[in-house]
């Protein structure tokens, strides 16, 4: 029985040269249904390599998930939503979002591409177009969950930037199957962090979950993601469980491994749920 899975379509930073492109991911049920975990600037690229899917196959994009609003994160969300607006086919996918990070979206970031709207011949006069016209909205309220084909998906809020006295969150999951009647107890989580500061008291995430996808800058330090250098000081039993992605240059997949990790994490790695 095919199980579902999660698919790197990206690994890069918002700074990694294109065939990284953005760390962004591809949930797959085991029905074939499609959620995107993020939408960057580089998603129509990567989906086209991933799946051959382009702007009249998009339809196969079920819904989308949004843990941030940095470009590589939200840059191809204005595409998503026109591609599946003018294509008679395409349902409204679903946007899976904490509540007030959804707002922010809409306001600072989709607004001034998406709220004037000239289509008579589909709504009968020209709008001025909110978030509901172009997606089905589905707010997830803070400690709470959604489920998506049988899968769990739990935000967890991490520090990204500060800017000024203001923290920028982002939301990263952690994700598991839905115990079906009768099952065995057996829990496979995935964490994955989103992106993140290096934060080593998410200790307590790390040991809950059997795998967790980390992201991790190499070279220079921003300050708002985990440098390898400090990652490499986080405990043995963890390491073995983190595999890296979001990083700035090309990495073999077991460059991480004499320092205890899971490997980083290459396009089209896949891990199942």
């Amino acid at each position: 029985m095919p199980r579902a899975k999660i698919k790197f379509i990206g690994v890069g930073s918002a700074f990694a040269a294109a065939e990284m492109g953005n760390s962004n991911m591809v949930v797959e049920s085991d029905t074939g249904k499609k959620l995107l975990i993020d939408c960057g600037f580089r998603v129509q690229d990567m989906l086209r390599n991933a799946y051959g899917i382009g702007n009249a196959q998009v339809g196969e994009i079920d819904g989308v998930y949004i843990s941030h609003l940095h470009a590589d994160h939200i840059g191809g969300m204005e595409w998503l939503a026109l591609c599946t607006f003018f294509n008679p086919n395409c349902p409204p996918p679903k946007l899976y979002c904490v509540g007030g990070l959804m707002q922010e979206l809409w306001d600072k970031s989709l607004r001034g591409g998406l709220e004037t709207l000239q289509v008579r011949e589909k709504i009968g006069t020209s709008v001025e177009a909110r978030l509901t016209t172009y997606f089905d909205v589905q707010p997830i309220n803070i400690n709470e969950s959604f489920t998506w084909e049988g899968i769990i998906f739990r935000p967890v809020q991490t520090t990204h930037v500060m800017s000024g006295f203001r923290i920028q969150f982002c939301y990263g999951l952690m994700i598991e199957p839905m115990l079906m009647p009768r099952a065995p107890v057996i829990k496979r989580r995935i964490f994955l962090t989103g992106d993140t500061q290096f934060v080593p008291n998410l200790d307590s995430l790390y040991t809950t979950a059997n795998i967790v996808l980390h992201d991790c800058e190499t070279g220079f330090r921003s300050g708002v993601h985990p440098h390898y250098d400090d990652m490499k000081e986080l405990p043995e039993d963890v390491k073995k469980k983190i595999y890296l992605y979001h990083y700035n240059e090309p990495k073999a997949p077991d460059a991480g491994a004499e320092d205890g990790f899971g490997g980083f994490i290459q396009v089209g790695d896949e891990f199942e749920i």
